[in-house]
């Protein structure tokens, strides 16, 4: 790949950079004392465009989809690289995925949760559920899907699912990474590999879960030795911090150790993650060439997002403005 070919790309990506929401217009939320007040300032943004002056602030979440979802759109009419989209998009195809799967084994209509987002059209995704095989997709999916129903045949229940989707979600990844023969973008990948098992390994420990059902969940092509992973956390959580402080990942669970010891929690873990994620994307948001810039717009806006979200659930549910505080997301502008 021929990181020149980004460059009128990347012309357009920093002017919509110049749409994220600023740290001001998220302090005006915070300050606000009604839900109502938190989606009038809303209206004032992109975002309003979604927004008619009879909303009900409680039915935020269709206007969040739809700005993800115009997101999206503009990306891939911009990039000269389909694929370096398709790393992003592809979340939702397998979160859609497992809705259909779940929706189908039970009967029931989840439809609902369904998102307008993703690689391939929710038709596609729909015929490959209802037939278990399709030319147009990945043979990775074709193969999860494959997976699953015979897990759900063998054992009669879905409760152990998404870690078959999440495998082939990894899997898949990794394997538009090395397609686009990027050095920054495989290496971008393995980062995320990484947080995730850091994440998953420390929530299955709080969860209680046996050596095996870890080594199960993590997930392979990261630079952490998930073996040494799994082997650290079943000896003790202090040795596995012992690890972690041998890696670059040391700062991102340092604190982590009293919340999980004290209250049995992962908030600030959560937050770091992201946090993390972000500083590495804006460390290389001005590299001019590339398609960096594209992977941190589209995580930026997902975080914005994120933050959009905690902030209109924390007001409706009057959560005091010091937790919502702490809680918000670094911004990328």
């Amino acid at each position: 790949m021929n990181d020149i070919q980004f460059s009128t790309a990347n012309v357009r990506i920093r002017t919509y950079e110049s749409r994220l929401l600023t740290q001001n217009t998220f302090d005006r939320m915070l300050a606000a004392s009604e839900p109502e007040e938190v989606y009038a300032i809303l209206q004032e943004t992109p975002y309003g465009d979604f927004i008619e002056d009879d909303d009900e602030v409680r039915n935020f979440e269709s206007v969040l989809i739809a700005e993800k979802k115009r997101t999206f759109d503009l990306v891939y009419n911009v990039t000269p690289v389909k694929s370096i989209v398709d790393l992003m998009a592809l979340q939702y195809d397998y979160q859609n995925l497992k809705i259909l799967v779940k929706q189908a084994y039970t009967q029931e209509d989840f439809s609902d949760f369904l998102v307008p987002m993703g690689t391939l059209p929710l038709s596609v995704l729909k015929n490959l559920v209802n037939v278990r095989k399709s030319d147009q997709v990945d043979p990775i999916m074709n193969q999860c899907i494959q997976a699953v129903y015979q897990y759900m045949e063998d054992y009669e229940e879905i409760q152990a699912v998404d870690i078959i989707f999440d495998n082939y979600y990894w899997d898949q990844m990794v394997k538009i990474s090395q397609s686009v023969n990027n050095s920054n973008i495989e290496r971008l990948v393995k980062r995320n590999i990484d947080v995730f098992n850091i994440s998953t390994t420390l929530r299955s420990y709080l969860m209680g879960q046996k050596k095996g059902f870890v080594s199960a969940v993590l997930q392979k092509d990261g630079t952490l030795d998930t073996k040494q992973m799994v082997d650290k956390i079943s000896n003790s959580l202090e040795s596995f911090m012992e690890y972690m402080a041998q890696t670059p990942y040391q700062h991102l669970v340092e604190d982590s150790y009293d919340e999980i010891t004290q209250k049995k929690t992962l908030t600030t873990l959560d937050l770091n993650k992201d946090n993390f994620l972000m500083q590495r994307l804006k460390e290389e948001k001005m590299v001019p060439f590339g398609p960096q810039a594209i992977m941190g717009y589209l995580f930026a806006k997902e975080t914005e997002i994120k933050n959009l979200r905690m902030i209109l659930v924390g007001k409706i549910n009057k959560v005091p403005e010091e937790i919502l505080q702490s809680r918000v997301r670094e911004s990328y502008v």
